[in-house]
């Protein structure tokens, strides 16, 4: 299951420096977007291991595939599910700071 995830994100507060410079914005995108996937995955981790599936991945299976979903054991299977994450962040504004 891919997941891919596009947050435009506004910075309130930067303290280490001004968001300016297009390469400290890219630098810290870059640092947001792992930080994000990787809790992303955590969440994850934690939804399959609690059999719930927030995603409506089981919904869509029904809806399109009919087939295969009579042939599975839904609960049995859903914690094995992989899903590649990726979060993706676009900082689009800096509030107040300059």
């Amino acid at each position: 299951m891919n997941l891919n995830l596009k947050l435009p994100v506004n910075v309130v507060e930067y303290a280490r420096d001004n968001l300016q410079d297009k390469a400290n914005v890219q630098r810290l995108n870059d640092q947001l977007s792992e930080i994000m996937t990787q809790d992303a995955e955590e969440i994850i981790r934690t939804l399959q291991e609690s059999g719930c599936d927030a995603f409506g991945i089981g919904r869509q299976l029904i809806a399109r595939y009919p087939a295969i979903w009579k042939s599975v054991n839904w609960n049995k299977e859903y914690p094995d599910v992989r899903f590649h994450t990726q979060v993706t962040v676009d900082i689009v504004g800096n509030g107040i700071l300059n």
